[in-house]
Protein backbone atom coordinates (compact mmCIF):
# COMPACT_ATOMS: atom_id res chain seq x y z
CA UNK A 1 0.00 0.00 0.00
CA UNK A 2 2.57 2.37 0.83
CA UNK A 3 4.73 1.42 -2.22
CA UNK A 4 1.64 2.25 -4.40
CA UNK A 5 1.01 5.66 -2.27
CA UNK A 6 4.44 6.68 -3.17
CA UNK A 7 4.06 5.53 -7.05
CA UNK A 8 1.52 7.86 -6.84
CA UNK A 9 2.35 10.32 -5.70
CA UNK A 10 5.52 10.79 -7.63
CA UNK A 11 3.75 10.24 -10.62
CA UNK A 12 1.35 13.40 -9.82
CA UNK A 13 4.26 15.33 -8.93
CA UNK A 14 5.92 14.25 -12.48
CA UNK A 15 2.46 15.26 -13.88
CA UNK A 16 2.39 18.75 -12.22
CA UNK A 17 6.33 19.59 -13.24
CA UNK A 18 5.11 19.33 -16.79
CA UNK A 19 2.13 20.78 -16.93
CA UNK A 20 3.71 23.16 -15.22
CA UNK A 21 7.26 23.85 -17.42
CA UNK A 22 5.11 24.70 -20.80
CA UNK A 23 5.13 28.19 -21.74
CA UNK A 24 1.07 27.54 -20.85
CA UNK A 25 1.45 25.84 -17.70
CA UNK A 26 4.70 28.85 -16.45
CA UNK A 27 1.29 31.48 -17.57
CA UNK A 28 -1.57 29.80 -15.41
CA UNK A 29 1.26 29.14 -12.32
CA UNK A 30 1.62 33.22 -12.73
CA UNK A 31 -2.24 33.67 -12.95
CA UNK A 32 -2.82 31.38 -9.93
CA UNK A 33 -0.22 33.23 -7.80
CA UNK A 34 -2.30 36.56 -8.03
CA UNK A 35 -5.47 34.33 -8.54
CA UNK A 36 -4.72 32.73 -4.59
CA UNK A 37 -3.24 35.95 -3.07
CA UNK A 38 0.43 34.19 -2.54
CA UNK A 39 2.00 36.75 -1.58
CA UNK A 40 -1.00 38.94 -0.38
CA UNK A 41 -1.56 38.90 3.29
CA UNK A 42 -5.59 37.18 3.96
CA UNK A 43 -6.19 38.49 7.17
CA UNK A 44 -9.49 40.24 7.15
CA UNK A 45 -11.45 41.35 9.77
CA UNK A 46 -14.33 39.27 8.65
CA UNK A 47 -13.43 35.54 9.70
CA UNK A 48 -15.66 34.30 6.97
CA UNK A 49 -13.88 35.78 4.37
CA UNK A 50 -10.41 35.46 5.91
CA UNK A 51 -11.24 31.82 6.06
CA UNK A 52 -12.15 32.02 2.20
CA UNK A 53 -9.00 33.90 1.39
CA UNK A 54 -6.19 31.60 2.98
CA UNK A 55 -7.89 27.85 1.53
CA UNK A 56 -7.60 30.13 -2.02
CA UNK A 57 -4.12 30.43 -1.25
CA UNK A 58 -3.88 27.22 0.63
CA UNK A 59 -4.58 25.72 -2.84
CA UNK A 60 -1.33 27.61 -4.50
CA UNK A 61 0.70 26.24 -1.66
CA UNK A 62 -0.35 22.74 -2.41
CA UNK A 63 0.49 23.55 -6.19
CA UNK A 64 3.89 24.86 -5.36
CA UNK A 65 4.20 22.25 -2.47
CA UNK A 66 3.98 18.84 -4.90
CA UNK A 67 6.23 20.23 -7.34
CA UNK A 68 8.89 21.04 -5.21
CA UNK A 69 8.82 18.78 -2.27
CA UNK A 70 10.92 15.02 -1.61
CA UNK A 71 9.11 12.27 -2.23
CA UNK A 72 8.81 11.63 1.52
CA UNK A 73 8.31 14.84 3.07
CA UNK A 74 4.64 14.50 0.32
CA UNK A 75 4.02 11.11 1.64
CA UNK A 76 3.87 12.04 5.12
CA UNK A 77 1.95 14.81 4.51
CA UNK A 78 -0.17 12.72 2.68
CA UNK A 79 -0.32 10.62 5.59
CA UNK A 80 -0.90 13.10 8.07
CA UNK A 81 -3.74 13.95 6.10
CA UNK A 82 -5.44 10.77 6.11
CA UNK A 83 -5.31 10.33 1.94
Amino acid sequence: MADDNSQKLKELREDFKKTFSTEEGKRVLKALESQCLFKTSVFDKDSHLMAYQAGRRDVFLSIISIMELEIEELEKIANARGA
